[in-house]
């Protein structure tokens, strides 16, 4: 099964997702229930540096805070798991985060812009283009994937699924 690549209708960002991490993500988000759930989203960047490779998607951190229209990503582990892919054969880096909204739409909330702005200006992240993976629906029957970037200096633009 091939990888699933969205990109901006510019080309001028892409997200390339594995087939693999896109059935955890839909796991997660069916055990989830009707709870938001979430975590970040790791790999590499392609060599012209316009297409994420998302290679991991973490799974909720035990210090999240969620609820059936809220969640919060903890960050309990993230850091050693980070190190311990950081570490690996390839480096990997933080791309962004994903989470999942059930019963409901793909769409960013203005809470979801607002952090997913934050991320992009913080030093801290490294990350001037930060992925944002929304999961909305009743996984696995009923469900819908939409990508965003945000970069730094602009607003956000959505990722649109290429090619089947």
């Amino acid at each position: 099964m091939k990888d699933i690549e969205y990109w901006t209708h510019d080309r001028r960002f892409g997200m390339r997702l594995t087939c693999k991490e896109m059935c955890k993500l839909l796991r997660r988000c069916s055990n989830s229930g009707m709870i938001e759930t979430g975590g970040i989203l790791v790999g590499w960047y392609t060599e012209t540096l316009d297409c994420a490779m998302v290679m991991h998607a973490s799974e909720e951190p035990a210090d999240s805070r969620k609820g059936r229209t809220c969640f919060h990503r903890g960050v309990a582990g993230l850091q050693q798991w980070l190190q311990k892919l950081w570490c690996g054969k390839r480096r990997h880096y933080y791309l962004g985060e994903w989470h999942f909204h059930p019963a409901g739409a793909s769409l960013p909330s203005g809470t979801d812009i607002s952090e997913m702005k934050s991320l992009s200006k913080s030093m801290g992240y490294h990350c001037p283009e930060p992925l944002l993976i929304i999961i909305g629906g009743n996984p696995p029957s009923i469900w819908e994937m939409r990508v965003f970037v945000f970069p730094r200096e602009s607003e956000p633009l959505e990722l649109r699924k290429v090619g089947t």
